[in-house]
C-alpha cells in the first residue's frame, strides 16, 4: 500500500497529454471503427492512437517493437522465431490469435501472409507495413468491426500514412548491445513529398527504408541454462537425439559417454557446452549404461538476421473543389536467415510412412568401421559377425537447419473521394499480393540418408573421413521448397451525410459496400519437400490452391438524440461463397454530461469464416514442437526415448466446418478534469463460440479427459508405441475473456522549467477461459503458460512513460511490464526433466531516450532500451511460436542493455 505524498499526488493529476491535445482539435476527423466524421474525443469506441512522435520516442524499428507495448495486444507472434516459422510478424489483440485481428492500411487490407496450413494462422506479416510512411497507428479495442470486417473479433490495427506531406526528411540509425555479442540494427528513411494541396491541388509523398538486423546466438548468452538455479534437480533443455550419436541397445548407450576407456578418435566426447551424459541402465559387465542428451538449445540463435526493406508512394490530385483522386503503391520486403539445431534422427523422428504405418528403421552395418565393436566388448557384450543395429543421432556434420525466407507484400490502390450530391462518397479498388519463398539449408533427405548410412562409411559417433563427408553432402536437401502467394483484391464504396438537426447535434448516415476475392496458391517446389521427405521438418506439405468471393454491405446512423447524448447504430451482412451469409450488428451511446466526463459502451456480434487451408487442404503430417510424455508409455525403459519425445501429428481440413461468431460488449468511461489531464477506463468482454482449431497432440496427451474422449486419435504400432496422433481442424468449445483497460494521460507545465508529459496505459485480464472441445470444462488460462492451443495469458501489461521537454532537449523514460504466469508441470517435465509446476517471474525494462533539436532542421536521439541490463525471466517452456529456450520471445527481448542513436534531417 502506499501513502499518497504531496508529490504523488501531482504525478496522479497530470499524466501525458496527447488524448486532451487530441480533444482541442475541432476538425472532424474519420477514427477507426467507424464510418462517419466526427471530433476524436467525441467516440464511443476505445481507441489507443500511437502518434509519430511517440513512435520516434521509443526508438522502435519495427511494427511489431512498437506493437509489443500496446498492452492490448499479448502473445504476439514474433518474427524473431528462430527458424522455427516463416519470418512473420502477427498482431494478437486480446491473445484471441492473429486470425482474430484486422491489420489495415489507410482504413484497407492487405494480403495475407501465403503460406498455410489447417488450423493454422492466415493473418497480414506485419513487415508488409512500411515503416518510414507511418502518421499515427490507431488501435481499435472493441471487437469485431461492422465497418472493416466481422473477422475482428479481437480488435482492428489501422496503420495510416502521412498525408499532404511537402517536406523531406532523411533519418540514419544505429543501435548495438552492450555486450557486443551481436543483435545489431542498423538501418535508414527517406520521406519526400511534393506539391501543396491547397495551392499546387496535387500531393506526392515518396517513402522508402532500410533495416538490418543483426543475429544473436543463443550459446553467447545461455539463457537456456538458468534453469538449474530456477528449478533444482533440472537439465537443460535437450533432445533424445544427440550428437555424438547412440547405439539402441535396451537404451541408449553412446560410445562417446565412455572416454577413460579411450575408445578411439572417431568417437567424439559427449560434452558440454551442447551435450550431456545420461545413465540409462547397466551393462553386461556391471558398468553404467550411458546415453547422451543433445542440448538444441546450444545451437539455436536467439535473434535472426534480417534484411527489411519497403517503398510507398501516395499521389493525392484535387480534380476540382469537390472530388479528389488518389493512388497508393507499396512494396516491402523481409529476408530473414532462421538457424535452429542440426536436424534430428532416429526412430520415431523421421517422416511417417503412412504407406507403411510406420517410421523407417535407423540402421547402420555392424561391419562398419566406425562401429564400436571393441569398445562394446570392454563393456561385456557380444558382437554379431554382420548385421544391422539400430542408431540415433543429430546431424551436426550437416550443420544447423536453416529457414531463409524471402517475404514480399506488393499493393497498389486506385481511389476517389469528395462530395456528390450533398453526400461525401469514398471508394477504391485495392489490389494486394503477398509473397514467400522457403529456402532450406542443412536439411537430410532421409531415403538418401538411410542408403549413406547402410555403406558403412558414414559416422554416427564423431568425425569421418572424405568419404563421410561426401555421404552427409549426398544426404543434404537443399535449395527452395515452397513458393507461394495470397492476393487480395477489393473494390469498396461508401457515402455518408448529415440527415437532420436533433437535439444533440446533426443525425448522419454512413452506408457502403464492399466486395472482395481472396486467393490462395500455396505450393511446394520439391517433390520431396512436399512428401515430407526432409527429417526434421514441417512434415508433409500438400499443395493448396483456393479462392473466396465475398460481397458485403454495411451501415451506420449516429443519432445525438439529446444534449450530451449519442446513439449509434451499425449493421454488416456478409456474403460468403464458400460459407453462406451472416448478419452482425453493433450498437454503441456515448453520454456526455459535461466538458469533463463521458460515459461510453457497445455491444455487437462478430463472424470469422474458416481459413481456405481449413477447408481445401489435403491431409499433412508434422510433428509437435516440444517433446511430449506418453501417458501410456508401454515400456517404462523408454522414459528417456520413444515415451518422451516430439509426436508426429496428422492433420486434416472439414469441408464441414461452421464459421466463429462472437459477441462482444465494452463500456468506459474518461474523465477529463483539467484541460491537461484526461483519465480512461474500459472494461471489455468477448465470448467467441464454435472456435476453429485442433486439439493439439501435447494437449491430448497431457490432459486425462481428452486422453479418454479422444483415444482413438493416438495411433500405435505393434510394440504399442505412439505412431502419430490425428489432429483434425474442428469447431471446439467457447472461449470467454474479458478485463479492463486504464490509460491516464497528463500536462504539467514546470514554467521555467520546460513541460512534463506523462502517461500510463495498461491491461488487466480478468478471465481468459476456454473449453478444449464442445461440450468440455472450461479451463482457466489467466497468469498460465497456456496448453499449447492457448498462448500465455500474463494478468496484467503495462507501459508507462514520462517525457520532459526543455527548450531544444527532451528526455523519455519508459517503463514496460509483463506481469509473470505459471508454467504447468507437464510442460516443464518435457523440456527440461522436472515434473514441477514453475512460476515465471514478471518482466521489467526501463528504457531512456534523450533528443536534441539546438540545430537548424537536424533533431538527434540517442538512447539505451534495457536501461538496468535486466536478463528476461526464464521459461521452461518453448516460447509461444518459437524455439526459443529460456525466454518468451513473444514478451521479451534477449539482447540486455542496447545502445541506439538516430540523426534525423529536414529538407525542402
Amino acid at each position: 500500500m502506499f501513502k499518497r505524498t504531496k508529490l504523488a499526488a501531482a504525478v496522479m493529476t497530470c499524466f501525458a497529454a496527447s488524448h486532451m491535445a487530441q480533444a482541442q482539435q475541432l476538425d472532424r476527423v474519420e477514427i477507426t471503427g467507424s464510418s462517419i466524421k466526427r471530433v476524436a474525443s467525441e467516440t464511443a469506441l476505445p481507441v489507443t492512437i500511437i502518434t509519430r512522435a511517440q513512435i520516434e520516442n521509443t526508438g522502435a524499428t519495427s511494427t511489431e517493437d512498437l506493437l509489443k507495448r500496446v498492452s492490448a495486444n499479448a502473445a504476439m507472434f514474433s518474427d524473431t522465431t528462430q527458424g522455427a516459422g516463416y519470418a512473420t510478424s502477427n498482431a494478437n489483440l486480446r491473445g484471441l490469435g492473429a486470425n482474430s485481428t484486422l491489420v489495415l492500411l489507410n482504413g484497407r487490407r492487405l494480403a495475407n501472409h501465403p503460406f498455410g496450413n489447417i488450423g493454422g494462422t492466415a493473418a497480414v506479416d506485419l513487415n508488409s507495413i512500411p515503416f518510414a510512411a507511418i502518421e499515427r497507428i490507431e488501435i481499435l479495442r472493441d471487437g469485431a468491426s461492422a465497418v472493416y470486417g466481422t473477422d475482428a473479433v479481437g480488435g482492428v490495427i489501422n496503420f495510416i500514412t502521412r498525408r499532404d506531406y511537402s517536406n523531406g526528411e532523411v533519418v540514419l540509425r544505429y543501435g548495438d548491445t552492450q555486450a557486443k555479442i551481436g543483435g545489431t540494427e542498423s538501418g535508414a528513411s527517406l520521406a519526400v513529398g511534393f506539391g501543396d494541396l491547397s495551392k499546387d491541388n496535387f500531393n506526392l509523398l515518396v517513402t522508402g527504408n532500410i533495416q538490418t538486423n543483426k543475429r544473436l546466438r543463443a550459446l553467447d548468452q545461455q539463457l537456456y541454462n538458468r534453469g538449474v538455479n530456477e528449478v533444482p534437480g533440472s537439465d537443460p533443455p535437450s533432445s533424445s537425439a544427440p550428437f555424438p550419436g547412440y547405439i539402441s541397445l535396451g537404451g541408449p548407450l553412446a560410445p562417446g559417454s565412455y572416454p577413460e576407456l579411450n575408445p578411439g578418435a572417431s568417437f567424439l566426447t559427449c560434452q558440454a557446452p551442447y551435450a550431456f551424459v545420461t545413465t540409462v541402465g547397466k551393462t553386461p559387465n556391471g558398468m553404467d549404461q550411458r546415453g547422451c542428451r543433445f542440448i538444441y538449445a546450444a545451437t539455436l540463435d536467439n535473434l535472426p538476421d534480417q534484411d527489411k526493406a519497403d517503398v510507398f508512394g501516395r499521389l493525392t490530385y484535387n480534380l476540382s473543389a469537390d472530388h479528389q483522386l488518389f493512388a497508393e503503391a507499396s512494396f516491402a520486403r523481409n529476408h530473414s536467415i532462421g538457424r535452429i539445431a542440426p536436424t534430428p534422427i532416429k526412430y520415431g523422428f523421421g517422416p511417417f510412412n503412412a504407406s507403411k504405418f510406420d517410421f523407417e528403421h535407423v540402421l547402420m552395418p555392424v561391419t562398419s568401421k566406425y562401429y564400436p565393436r571393441d569398445l562394446l566388448t570392454q563393456l561385456g557384450y557380444t558382437v554379431p559377425a554382420t548385421g544391422m543395429q539400430e542408431v540415433g543421432l543429430r546431424a551436426v556434420p550437416a550443420g544447423n537447419r536453416i529457414n531463409d525466407n524471402t517475404n514480399e507484400q506488393q499493393r497498389i490502390v486506385l481511389g476517389a473521394k469528395g462530395v456528390l450530391m450533398g453526400w461525401e462518397y469514398d471508394t477504391a479498388l485495392n489490389v494486394s499480393r503477398a509473397s514467400g519463398l522457403l529456402n532450406y539449408k542443412g536439411y537430410v533427405q532421409e531415403d538418401r540418408f538411410l542408403q549413406a548410412l547402410a555403406t558403412g562409411n558414414l559416422n554416427p559417433f564423431g568425425p569421418g573421413d572424405a568419404e563421410d563427408a561426401k555421404l552427409w553432402q549426398f544426404a543434404a536437401m537443399d535449395g527452395d521448397m515452397r513458393k507461394s502467394t495470397s492476393t487480395t483484391t477489393e473494390l469498396d464504396f461508401k457515402v455518408s451525410k448529415e440527415l437532420m438537426a436533433m437535439a444533440g447535434g446533426s443525425m448522419a448516415l454512413a452506408m457502403g459496400v464492399d466486395l472482395r476475392r481472396e486467393q490462395a496458391n500455396d505450393r511446394p517446389l520439391n517433390a520431396d519437400y512436399a512428401a515430407g521427405k526432409h527429417i526434421g521438418g514441417e512434415g508433409t506439405v500438400p499443395t493448396t490452391q483456393a479462392s473466396r468471393n465475398l460481397k458485403a454491405v454495411f451501415g451506420e446512423l449516429s443519432m445525438p438524440f439529446a444534449k450530451g447524448w449519442e446513439a449509434t447504430l451499425a449493421a454488416r451482412y456478409d456474403s460468403y461463397s464458400d460459407f453462406g451469409s451472416s448478419f452482425n450488428p453493433k450498437a454503441s451511446i456515448r453520454f456526455q454530461p459535461s466538458r469533463e466526463l463521458l460515459f461510453r459502451a457497445a455491444a455487437g456480434t462478430g463472424f470469422r469464416a474458416p481459413t481456405l487451408w481449413d477447408v481445401n487442404s489435403p491431409p499433412s503430417f508434422s510433428n509437435t514442437a516440444d517433446s511430449v510424455n506418453d501417458p501410456n508409455c508401454p515400456d517404462p525403459a523408454e522414459l528417456e526415448g520413444r515415451c518422451a519425445s516430439q509426436i508426429v501429428t496428422k492433420s486434416t481440413a472439414a469441408a464441414s466446418l461452421k464459421p466463429e461468431k462472437s459477441r462482444q460488449f465494452s463500456a468506459g468511461m474518461v474523465f477529463e478534469p483539467a484541460p491537461s489531464i484526461s483519465v480512461s477506463l474500459d472494461y471489455w468482454n468477448i465470448e467467441k463460440k464454435d472456435q476453429i482449431g485442433v486439439i493439439a497432440a501435447d494437449t491430448l496427451l497431457t490432459t486425462p479427459a481428452l486422453v479418454s474422449r479422444f483415444g482413438s486419435r493416438i495411433k500405435r504400432g505393434a510394440d504399442g508405441f505412439i505412431l502419430f496422433v490425428e489432429t483434425p481442424v474442428d469447431n471446439l468449445g467457447d472461449l470467454k475473456t474479458s478485463g479492463i483497460d486504464v490509460d491516464v494521460r497528463g500536462r504539467l507545465d514546470l514554467g521555467s522549467g520546460g513541460r512534463l508529459n506523462l502517461g500510463w496505459a495498461g491491461t488487466y485480464v480478468a478471465k481468459y477461459d476456454a473449453q478444449k472441445y464442445a461440450g468440455g470444462a472450461f479451463g482457466h488460462f489467466v497468469a498460465t503458460g497456456g496448453d499449447g492451443s492457448v498462448p500465455p495469458i500474463p494478468r496484467w501489461q503495462h507501459t508507462a512513460s514520462a517525457e520532459w521537454v526543455y527548450g531544444s532537449y527532451s528526455m523519455t523514460l519508459e517503463h514496460v511490464l509483463t506481469s509473470g504466469w505459471t508454467e504447468s508441470a507437464a510442460s516443464v517435465a518435457a523440456n527440461i526433466g522436472v515434473e514441477e509446476a514453475h512460476k515465471v517471474s514478471d518482466s521489467s525494462r526501463f528504457n531512456l531516450s534523450m533528443t536534441y533539436k539546438g540545430i537548424k532542421n537536424l533533431t538527434a536521439r540517442l538512447g539505451v532500451k534495457n536501461l538496468f541490463d535486466k536478463e528476461p525471466p526464464y521459461v521452461a517452456s518453448s516460447s509461444f511460436g518459437s524455439h526459443a529456450a529460456g525466454y518468451a520471445a513473444s514478451f521479451t527481448d534477449p539482447r540486455g542493455r542496447f545502445f541506439y542513436g538516430s540523426l534525423s534531417y529536414q529538407f525542402k
